[in-house]
């Protein structure tokens, strides 16, 4: 054993040792938190602060509420006239009220009006259906699935808008304008004060007081307006001679927005505003009765009688007394 000093003595520790590894975990510590903070601006997304709510002020406040208290009135409702609400069709009255978004019909031989904001109204004729869409005070629209309206706008300022079957009759101030969606895809305006536009397919023309236009299927372009005809055309060819036959051909031409009606029953017609009907034969006399609307709502009636002969020979009946006398 070699005796000495060791060749490598143990230093005690100083003061600073154990300030040395603090040092070193607080640098750790930090370079992992700042990495963390990088990570997180690098890679995810910064939560966005709520917008400020939006107060309006106490104009537009009283505007919108008078918006939400406008509503269309029954006016009149003769015969059955129906409002699909809750997924029903429900009966309406005079008197009731109905809120936009509500679909109106009118049943055949019904009628009703309905009140618009500024006093103005608009006339539902028979088998109408209607949904109505806005009412306030920057002015009215509806939705005419079919059938024929008449709107009046009485204030200078208030303002109309009729969509039909991708059409559009729009009015600004008076006006009495009558618009006409038939079955067959053709709409029809008229306007009887005023003026109104009538657009679709890109195309607007300005409807003039005492003219009328149309659209000949939905989508195509509108005629040119013309002068509404001072009289209702209704030309009717009846059947000539005796009838054996149980029905008879009516034929007739009259104004291409005309409705035509053939002992009551609705007709259609063409677009050169020709007509055919068919109707019942009983033995005896028939009176039959046509009966033609223009679109300004006037009417023309013509009536005849057709005479079916029996189709046998009449009965024999004995006859008591004397074959010689």
């Amino acid at each position: 054993m070699i005796g000495g000093p060791p060749l490598f003595p143990k230093k005690a520790p100083g003061p600073w040792r154990h300030l040395g590894t603090a040092t070193l975990v607080v640098a750790v510590v930090g370079g992992v938190f700042a990495a963390s903070r990088l990570s997180r601006a690098l890679f995810e997304r910064p939560a966005r602060r709520p917008a400020p709510p939006v107060v309006a002020s106490e104009g537009e406040a009283r505007a919108d509420s008078q918006a939400d208290a406008r509503i269309f009135q029954v006016v009149s409702a003769d015969g059955q006239v129906d409002a699909y609400r809750d997924g029903r069709w429900i009966s309406i009255h005079q008197g009731d009220l109905l809120t936009r978004d509500d679909l109106v019909r009118t049943v055949p031989g019904a009628h009703a009006v309905l009140r618009l904001s500024a006093g103005g109204e608009i006339e539902l004729r028979e088998k109408v259906e209607i949904r109505l869409d806005r009412l306030s005070a920057a002015g009215s629209s509806v939705d005419l699935r079919r059938g024929k309206v008449v709107a009046r706008v009485e204030a200078a300022n208030e303002t109309l808008a009729i969509t039909a079957r991708e059409t559009t009759t729009s009015t600004e101030g008076p006006a009495h304008v009558v618009v006409q969606s038939d079955e067959h895809g053709q709409v029809s305006v008229a306007t009887l004060k005023g003026k109104a536009r009538f657009a679709s397919a890109g195309k607007t023309v300005v409807v003039s007081e005492g003219t009328e236009t149309r659209s000949v299927r939905a989508g195509a372009p509108p005629e040119d307006p013309e002068k509404i005809p001072e009289e209702v055309l209704l030309q009717v060819v009846w059947p000539e001679g005796e009838r054996h036959g149980d029905t008879a051909r009516i034929e007739g031409h009259v104004g291409t927005a005309s409705l035509v009606t053939v002992n009551g029953a609705e007709t259609a017609v063409g677009g050169d505003g020709r007509f055919t009907a068919v109707v019942p034969l009983r033995e005896g006399p028939n009176r039959v009765a046509v009966e033609a609307e223009d679109l300004a709502g006037r009417r023309r009636a013509a009536d005849a009688t057709l005479v079916r002969r029996p189709t046998r020979p009449p009965r024999l009946a004995r006859e008591p007394g004397d074959l010689w006398k």
